[in-house]
Parts: structure tokens; C-alpha cells; sequence
């Protein structure tokens, strides 16, 4: 008997255990999705609150459970008496209603919520509430929107020239930040300015907020307005009618062909203030008139735009009339340049090599660590875009049996480059006397000849433009050996 009570009680241990690892999964799971979730019971105590409904309403879980809803929630408040008690008391469900409220600091806000009883033993028991407001509902279409640009084709779609995902946007926690400020971007209708060196993928992330938004459906329409003839880039914005001027055609310009889609001004730093103010009348009036016609238009396509240069100069040395960089910049993203961010180099190189891998047929696996060194030294002025090239360049003299990236497969002209910035350094940091200093950088600009010239002393000397007899005086002045100078290829 006792042996019986033992294994009974050890079971019902078990159980128990069971039910309480089972209950705080169910308590994890219901607080990692998106949907806002509580719930009541009969006395109309609140004793389930999410973490997604702390987020929503800035209000603490701690407060709330075990109090009645108008305890906590500031007046007026009409949900329990309207929705909970409803349930309560007939024990029906509501299903995908709308609702508004006000939070307790003040702000509306507006949801969809369904509300189910849950029963015991027979009786209803309690009530519990899934709501979402409207701005989460604008994130999930906006994510919805993109993956099923990645995932599916659209029947019968034509191709939108946006081929380029946010989350194809490859980097470490800046940009990932940068990223995740994009999407919640994408899902508004604001004109956004995007902020960037050449190379740092200004393009990319306007590609990725088309995709991300709700007219990722028309089409992509991206114009580098530094290109394009201003008299010809008036014509190509706007259009033109037959006779508009001597050879002028039915033509739709690419506000007009950009439809419900977007069009994307690059470099917009660079047109002419005539026909920034030309353009400035458009962003203001959302409509478009052809070159030689009076119809006026109506647009309905996102313009994102960006610039290579700090806009508020722009403004400041007349550039950029400051109207149009107001219109403009209602959103401002900017993306640091790569030499700022040094941590995304590694992951940049390798994300080069899988794509050229991919190109070439090769088998690359890793870049070296003297490579990555000499990569974080350099200062990058073509910013990713001049990585790529690097890594492009490289993966040419790569053989089918080389796993690894290294510095000799760089192409001679890109290493040239790296090894003069990362000398010049160097001699940044020397301390002293201006004579100490200009005989240090004397020292390493001579080392770096020689070590770009293999040691071979007439061709160092040659390209230094003095004579052997002197390169060696300079050898020995300043103490520099040439059998320890490093044979880089």
C-alpha cells in the first residue's frame, strides 16, 4: 500500500509538472506573437495580459492583473460594458470588429478585435480579446508585400525593375538598423530623401522600400538626374506633346510611366535650380503637365530621391533650393559610408565572393586575415560598390582549387592602392619634430616603392625620379635594409 501511495503521488508530481512546463510554454508562445491579447474572467478581472498589448497601450502587466478593466484603463472606456460583459452574458463570440479607444496618455487609437468566451464545466468562464490597431496591420501588409515578391510571381506581372529585397541588404547592426527604419518607412506614402556616398547602396534601399510598400505592384522608375542633359531631363520627367518643339513626339514622361508605382531621383543635387523649382511645383500639386501642353495630370507614384552630398550644404551654397529639399525630405535615410562602419567589410566580402562563386563556377569559402587587414585600413571612397569591384577583380585570378581569398589574387592595380593608403597612414601617426616626422614619412614612402617594385632598386628609384646613387644614400641615411622588405607578390 505504501509502495501504491508513493508511485500515486509521484505521478500526480509528474502531471503536475507536465501541466505547468505546458502552461508556461503557452504563456511564451502567447506572448511572442504580434496580436495584442487579454483576457477577463467573470468577475471582470483582467488576468491575462501580453507583452504585444504592453507595447500597444505603454502600460505594465503588473498593474493591470487582478484588477477590474476601468481600475486601469482611463475614462471614458466602454469595451467592458459594450464587448466584455456582451459575451459574458450571451456567450457568443465577436469576430473581426472595429473598435477605437483612448490610451491612458491621451493618443486614439483605432483596432480590429475578436472576442471569444471560454468555457468551464459548462458556463462561460471568461473572455478573451485579440486585437491588432491599423499601424500593425500597415507592417504586416508591408512585410506580406515583400515576401511574396520574393517567394511567388505575380500571373500575368510584368517585371517592376526593383529586383532587390530590404533583407538582401547585407550588413551588421547599422545597417540593420538603417533596414528596419526603411521598412517602417516603406509602408507610408512620404517622400523620402536618402543620404549617401557613391557605392553605399542608395538605390538598394530605395529598391527595397518600392518592394516593402504598397505600390511595389507598378513599377520602379530610377533616373540619375547627373546623366541626363538638363533639356533632355526636362522632357524625360515630364513628357512632351507633338510640336512642343521641333521634332517633339506623343510622349509620357517618367512621372507618368511610373504610374502607382515609384520613381526614384538620384542624384538630385545635381539639377539645375530652373527645373528644381519646375519640380518643386509638381511635388506641391501632384500633377504633372507635359512639355507644350495645359493638361495637368494627376500623379499618384511615390517619389524617393537621394543625394551624394550633406543636403543641409546643398541648401547652405545654393545648390539645392531649401523648398524642394523640404518636400523632399519629409523621410531622410541615411546610410553611413563603409569606411564608418568597418565590421560590415568582412561580411560584405564574403556575400561578394558567394555572388561571384556563383558567376564563375568557383569554390571559394573564406578571405584571409591579412586581406581583411589590409581592407580596414583602406578608406574606401567608392564605399561597397568599389569593395565589389575589388572582390570581382579578384575572384578572376582565383584557380578552381582555391578556397581561400588572398592578397596576391588582388589584381596589381588594387593592390597598389591599398598598400600606398595603408603607408600613408602610417606616417599620420608619427609623433615628434617636423624633422623626425618628414624623415619617418620619407622612410615609409621609399619602403612602399620598394615593396611595390619587388626591392628591385632601378625600378624604385625610377619611379621615386632620382638616381640609384641617390636611393642608396637615402637607403643608408635612413636605415633601411632591402633584404627585409616584404615580398608582397
Amino acid at each position: 500500500m505504501k509502495k501504491e501511495t508513493i508511485r500515486i503521488i509521484d505521478e500526480l508530481k509528474q502531471k503536475n509538472e507536465e501541466l505547468q512546463k505546458e502552461n508556461e510554454m503557452l504563456k511564451a508562445i502567447i506572448d511572442s506573437i504580434h496580436e495584442s491579447v487579454y483576457a477577463v474572467n467573470e468577475k471582470d478581472e483582467v488576468i491575462l495580459y501580453n507583452s504585444e498589448s504592453e507595447k500597444m497601450e505603454g502600460l505594465n502587466r503588473q498593474d493591470l492583473l487582478g484588477k477590474k478593466e476601468d481600475e486601469v484603463f482611463a475614462p471614458p472606456y466602454y469595451f467592458s460594458d459594450e464587448i466584455i460583459k456582451k459575451i459574458l452574458r450571451t456567450g457568443k463570440p465577436l469576430i473581426e470588429q472595429p473598435y477605437w479607444y483612448y490610451l491612458n496618455d491621451g493618443r486614439k487609437t483605432n483596432m480590429i478585435y475578436s472576442a471569444f468566451p471560454f468555457y468551464y464545466k459548462g458556463q462561460v468562464a471568461a473572455v478573451y480579446v485579440i486585437f491588432r490597431n491599423m499601424s500593425q496591420m500597415s507592417d504586416f501588409i508591408a512585410i506580406t508585400l515583400e515576401m511574396q515578391k520574393k517567394f511567388s510571381q505575380q500571373e500575368n506581372s510584368q517585371p517592376t525593375g526593383a529586383t532587390f529585397l530590404l533583407e538582401d541588404i547585407k550588413g551588421n547592426d547599422t545597417i540593420k538598423r538603417i533596414t528596419g527604419e526603411a521598412r517602417k518607412i516603406a509602408r507610408r506614402n512620404s517622400p523620402v530623401l536618402i543620404v549617401g556616398e557613391t557605392g553605399t547602396g542608395k538605390e538598394l534601399f530605395a529598391q527595397g522600400i518600392h518592394n516593402a510598400s504598397l505600390h511595389s505592384k507598378g513599377p520602379f522608375i530610377p533616373i540619375n538626374c547627373a546623366a541626363i542633359p538638363e533639356t533632355l531631363l526636362e522632357s524625360l520627367l515630364f513628357g512632351t506633346v507633338k510640336g512642343a518643339f521641333t521634332g517633339a513626339t506623343e510622349s509620357p514622361g517618367l512621372f507618368e510611366q511610373a504610374g502607382d508605382g515609384t520613381i526614384f531621383l538620384d542624384e538630385i543635387n545635381s539639377m539645375s535650380l530652373p527645373l528644381q523649382a519646375k519640380l518643386l511645383r509638381i511635388l506641391q500639386g501632384r500633377t504633372v503637365r507635359r512639355l507644350g501642353s495645359n493638361v495637368e495630370i494627376p500623379l499618384n507614384c511615390r517619389i524617393i530621391s537621394a543625394t551624394n552630398m550633406d543636403p543641409i550644404e546643398t541648401v547652405e551654397k545654393k545648390i539645392m533650393r531649401s523648398d524642394l529639399f523640404f518636400r523632399l525630405a519629409t523621410v531622410t535615410l541615411y546610410i553611413p559610408p563603409l569606411r564608418e562602419r568597418k565590421e560590415d567589410i568582412r561580411l560584405l566580402a564574403l556575400h561578394f565572393i558567394k555572388k561571384y562563386n556563383n558567376e564563375f563556377g568557383l569554390f571559394v569559402k573564406n578571405v584571409s586575415e591579412e586581406l581583411i587587414e589590409h581592407f580596414e585600413h583602406y578608406h574606401w571612397p567608392g564605399n561597397a560598390r568599389e569593395l565589389e569591384n575589388f572582390i570581382e577583380g579578384a575572384m578572376n585570378f582565383v584557380h578552381s582549387e582555391d578556397r581561400i581569398l588572398k592578397l596576391h589574387h588582388l589584381p596589381e592595380y588594387f593592390r597598389e592602392r591599398i598598400f600606398q593608403v595603408k603607408n600613408f597612414q602610417k606616417s599620420l601617426n608619427f609623433k615628434g619634430t617636423l624633422q623626425s616626422v618628414l624623415q619617418e614619412t620619407e622612410k615609409a614612402f621609399i619602403e612602399s616603392i620598394l615593396t611595390k617594385n619587388n626591392g628591385n632598386i632601378t625600378r624604385a628609384s625610377y619611379e621615386l625620379g632620382i638616381s640609384r646613387q641617390n636611393l642608396h644614400h637615402k637607403l643608408k641615411s635612413l636605415s633601411i635594409e632591402t633584404n627585409t622588405i616584404k615580398k608582397d607578390y
